[in-house]
C-alpha cells in the first residue's frame, strides 16, 4: 500500500485502468495498537510483499460498526423530515417556512464540505470526526427539543454540517486503514448503510409521527443511537496526524477562510434564489432579482478567488482546482452527480406521482420506491465489490450511463396518470441499476486514480459532487413542479370553489390537510365537489372527459 504520510508518498498515481494490479511501491502498514498512535507504514516491509491491513480482529469489527452506524444516521437525517412536516406545521405553523425543514440538512452538508475536508488534512483526523459527530448530535438535540420553526431549521443546517463530517471522515478512514484491494468493498458498505437509513428515513419519520413518542423523536433517535457507537469512537479509533510539527495558529492561518466564506454564499445564495422565487417571492420581485445576482455575483469571485489563487497558497486552496485538470476525476464528478441527481429526483419524486394520481398515503408512496431502492443499495453494494476484481472500471460507467440515460427518458416521455403501475416499476429497476453503479463508486476510484497526497482532495471532491448534485438537483426539480402545478392545477380544479391558498396548500403536500383529504379520496387528479368550511362531505368522480384532458394536462 502507498505510504500514508505525506511526506514519504510516491507522486504517481496507480495506473488509471487496471485497478486490480499492484502498485510496486506499495509497502505494508505497522500494527496499530494504541488508538492515538499515528496511522503509518513499516520501514521493514518490501516492495514484494502483499499490503496487508494492519487493524485487525476485536477493534476492526467496533470501528466498521460504530462508523457504519454514523453513516446510517447520516442516511436517516437525509430523508426522515420528509413525512414530520405535517405535525411539525400543525406545532409551529409558518407553513410559508416548511421547504427549509428538508433544504436545510443538504443546505448544512454542502457548506461544511470544503472547510471539513481541508480540517482532516490539518487536524488529527480523530478529534475532528469526534467533533463532527457531536455536531450532529447537537443539531439532533436541537431539532428535537426546538420550541419554533426558526429552531428547527437551524437545527437541520447544523446536524447537516456535522453529519457531512462523519461522513467524509468515514471515507477518509477507510482510505487510509484498507487496502486497494479491499477499498472498494469498505468505501460501498458507506454507501450502502447510508442508503438504509435514506431507506427507512420517510417510514420512521412516519411512524414516530403518528405515535404517543410525538415527531419529536424522529431526531431523538440520533442520540440513542450516537451514544451506542462514542466509545468506540473514543478507544478504537486510531489517530492520524497530517500536519505534526506545525503549531495550530500556523495550520488555521493556512485555511482558506475566504474562499470558505465565498463558497458559503454561492450554495445558499443559489438555494435561497430557487426556494423562494415563485412560491414567497414573484420571480419578478426585487428580493428575487437581487438574490440570483448575489449568486451569480458570489459565483464569479468564488471562481477568480480560487483560480488565481487569492489570499490562500496554491497547495492550501478550498476547493481541489488541481484536480479538475486531470479528466478522470471531472469525469467522475460528472457521472457522481449524475447518479445522485436520479437518485434524489426520483426519492423525492416519485411518491408524490403516486399521491396525486392514485391517492396514495404518504406511506404507502414511500414503500411503492422499495423496488428502485432495493436494487440500488444492492448494486451498489455489488460494485464495491467486483471494482477491485474487474480490469477495467470504464466499462461500469458507461454501463450505468445507458441506463440511467434510457430509463430516464422513457420515464420523461411515458408518465403520466393512465401509466400502468408495472411499467413504471419495470423504469425504476432500470433507472437503479443505473444510479447504483455510479452513484458513489467514485469515491473508490478516486483514491486508486490520484497520488496519495491528494487523497483527501479528490474525496472532498467527489463529496462535493454528492452533496451539491443532492441540492441542486432537488432545487430545480422543485422549482419546476411548483411551476408546473401552480399553473396546471388552477385548471383541473377550477370551478369548485377552491382558492389560490388552497391550491398552494395542495402542492405543500403533506402539510396540507386539504391534501390528504384528496388523497385519501382517491386522488387530485379526481376533482371533488367542494364542501362548506370544517365540513369536508365524499368526494365524487370526475366523469367529464373535458376533466380528464385537464388532468392529462396537469400531469
Amino acid at each position: 500500500m502507498t505510504d500514508l504520510n505525506a511526506e514519504n508518498a510516491v507522486a504517481d498515481p496507480p495506473q488509471l485502468q487496471n485497478l486490480g494490479e499492484k502498485d510496486p511501491e506499495k509497502v505494508a502498514s505497522p500494527d496499530l495498537t494504541d488508538g492515538s498512535q499515528d496511522i503509518g507504514q513499516s520501514p521493514g516491509a518490501t516492495v514484494d510483499e502483499e499490503p496487508v491491513r494492519q487493524i485487525r480482529g476485536f477493534r476492526w469489527l467496533a470501528m466498521c460498526i460504530s462508523i457504519y452506524i454514523t453513516c446510517f444516521l447520516y442516511g436517516l437525517d437525509t430523508t426522515i423530515a420528509a413525512d414530520v412536516q405535517g405535525p411539525v406545521v400543525k406545532a409551529f405553523g409558518h407553513i410559508e417556512q416548511l421547504t427549509w425543514l428538508g433544504a436545510g440538512f443538504p443546505l448544512g452538508s454542502v457548506v461544511a464540505v470544503l472547510p471539513v475536508g481541508a480540517l482532516y488534512k490539518m487536524f488529527n483526523i480523530k478529534w475532528i470526526f469526534i467533533i463532527s459527530v457531536i455536531l450532529f448530535e447537537v443539531g439532533s438535540a436541537l431539532c428535537g427539543g426546538a420550541p419554533s420553526m426558526s429552531a428547527l431549521i437551524v437545527g437541520r443546517v447544523i446536524a447537516g454540517a456535522g453529519g457531512n463530517g462523519i461522513y467524509l471522515g468515514s471515507l477518509v478512514y477507510y482510505s487510509l486503514l484498507t487496502t486497494p484491494k479491499e477499498r472498494g468493498l469498505y468505501m460501498s458498505l458507506i454507501g450502502f448503510w447510508w442508503g438504509i437509513g435514506a431507506v427507512l428515513g420517510p417510514v420512521i419519520g412516519g411512524a414516530f409521527s403518528v405515535s404517543a413518542a410525538t415527531w419529536r423523536w424522529a431526531f431523538y433517535i440520533n442520540l440513542v443511537l450516537g451514544a451506542v457507537a462514542a466509545p468506540a469512537y473514543l478507544f478504537y479509533l486510531p489517530s492520524h496526524h497530517p500536519s505534526r510539527g506545525i503549531t495550530i495558529k500556523a495550520r488555521l492561518a493556512r485555511l482558506d477562510w475566504v474562499g470558505f466564506i465565498l463558497g458559503s454564499g454561492v450554495w445558499t445564495s443559489f438555494l435561497l434564489a430557487l426556494t423562494m422565487a415563485g412560491g414567497q417571492w414573484p420571480w419578478k420581485d426585487g428580493r428575487t432579482i437581487a438574490t440570483f445576482v448575489c449568486f451569480g455575483l458570489a459565483l464569479v469571485l468564488y471562481a477568480v478567488q480560487q483560480g488565481v489563487p487569492l489570499f490562500v497558497s496554491v497547495e492550501n486552496q478550498s476547493f481541489p482546482v488541481h484536480l479538475l485538470r486531470q479528466r478522470t476525476q471531472v469525469l467522475l464528478y460528472i457521472t457522481t452527480a449524475a447518479g445522485i441527481t436520479s437518485l434524489f429526483v426520483t426519492v423525492y419524486f416519485i411518491p408524490l406521482y403516486f399521491q396525486f394520481v392514485q391517492g396514495d398515503s404518504a406511506l404507502v408512496a414511500a414503500v411503492r420506491l422499495l423496488p428502485f431502492l432495493a436494487v440500488c443499495i444492492t448494486i451498489n453494494l455489488l460494485s464495491g465489490y467486483f471494482l477491485s476484481n474487474i480490469q477495467f472500471y470504464m466499462f461500469m460507467y458507461i454501463i450505468a450511463s445507458i441506463f440511467i440515460t434510457i430509463s430516464g427518458a422513457l420515464l420523461a416521455v411515458y408518465l403520466h396518470p393512465q401509466t400502468p403501475t408495472g411499467t413504471i416499476y419495470g423504469l425504476l429497476v432500470v433507472l437503479a441499476l443505473g444510479t447504483g453503479l455510479v452513484m458513489l463508486s467514485g469515491f473508490a476510484v478516486t483514491t486508486l486514480t490520484v497520488s496519495p497526497q491528494d487523497s483527501g482532495s479528490g474525496l472532498a471532491l467527489q463529496s462535493v459532487s454528492q452533496i451539491g448534485a443532492q441540492v441542486i438537483a432537488l432545487a430545480i426539480a422543485g422549482q419546476v413542479f411548483r411551476s408546473t402545478a401552480t399553473r396546471n392545477l388552477p385548471s383541473v380544479m377550477g370551478g369548485q370553489g377552491y382558492s389560490d391558498a388552497d391550491i398552494q396548500s395542495i402542492i405543500s403536500g403533506a402539510s396540507s390537510a386539504l391534501f390528504e383529504h384528496l388523497v385519501s379520496a382517491g386522488g387530485i387528479f379526481q376533482p371533488t365537489t367542494p364542501q362548506p368550511k370544517d365540513r369536508v362531505g365524499p368526494r365524487s368522480r370526475c366523469r367529464r372527459r373535458s376533466k380528464e384532458m385537464n388532468c392529462n394536462q396537469a400531469a
